[in-house]
C-alpha cells in the first residue's frame, strides 16, 4: 500500500501545473484515532492539494498510519472538502493486522504567522474502517449490524498541519 500512495503522489506531482507549490511539516492530531504528531508533505496546486502524511512512530510501537487526502478548495476563503485513505498497521502476536480506512472531512486555512513561508491549516475528519485484514485474523468488512459497530468502525478526528511551502495559507 505504501507503494501505491508513493506512485499516486508522484503521478500527480509529474502532470502538476508550473504554479503548484510544494509544501512539508507537521500533522498535529488533537485524538486517538492516528499518533498525534505525524510528518505530511505534498502539492498544492490551487483548487487541489494531494498530500501524504507518514508515521515516525512506528519506531517506537509497531503501528504505522499513512494518509493520502486530497482537498478540493470550495471556497475564496480556502475552505475544502477533504477525502482519502488511511492505511494503518498494528502489530499484533500473529503478525500485523492491517485496516483500511475511507476519511472524509472539511478544512481551512488559519492566519498567516507573521511573513515566513508557512501554511498552517485545520480540519475536521471522519475516518470509516472499510475493512480489517491480516494478521492471522479473519478479513472483516465494514457492518453496521449493531449499534457497537458505529463506535468501532468511526473514528472522529481534529488536526492541525503547519508546513513550509512557497503558497502560505491557500
Amino acid at each position: 500500500m505504501r507503494a501505491v500512495l508513493a506512485v499516486a503522489v508522484l503521478a500527480v506531482a509529474g502532470s502538476a501545473r508550473a504554479d503548484a507549490d510544494l509544501h512539508a511539516g507537521l500533522s498535529l492530531r488533537a485524538d486517538s484515532g492516528a499518533h498525534s504528531v505525524r510528518g505530511t508533505a505534498g502539492i498544492d496546486m490551487g483548487a487541489l492539494d494531494v498530500s501524504v502524511t507518514l508515521d515516525p512512530m512506528v519506531a517506537f510501537d509497531d503501528q504505522f498510519d499513512a494518509d493520502l487526502l486530497t482537498t478540493t478548495r470550495l471556497s475564496d476563503g480556502g475552505w475544502g472538502l477533504i477525502v482519502g485513505w488511511r492505511s494503518t498497521a498494528i502489530g499484533i502476536l500473529g503478525g500485523h493486522q492491517l485496516q483500511e480506512k475511507l476519511v472524509l472531512g472539511i478544512g481551512a486555512p488559519l492566519p498567516r504567522i507573521g511573513s515566513l513561508p508557512l501554511r498552517t491549516r485545520w480540519a475536521f475528519e471522519a475516518a470509516t474502517v472499510v475493512v480489517k485484514h491480516g494478521g492471522g485474523l479473519p478479513t472483516d468488512w465494514i457492518s453496521f449490524q449493531e449499534g457497537r459497530d458505529f463506535v468501532d468502525l468511526i473514528n472522529f478526528g481534529m488536526f492541525v498541519t503547519i508546513e513550509f511551502g512557497n503558497a502560505g495559507n491557500r
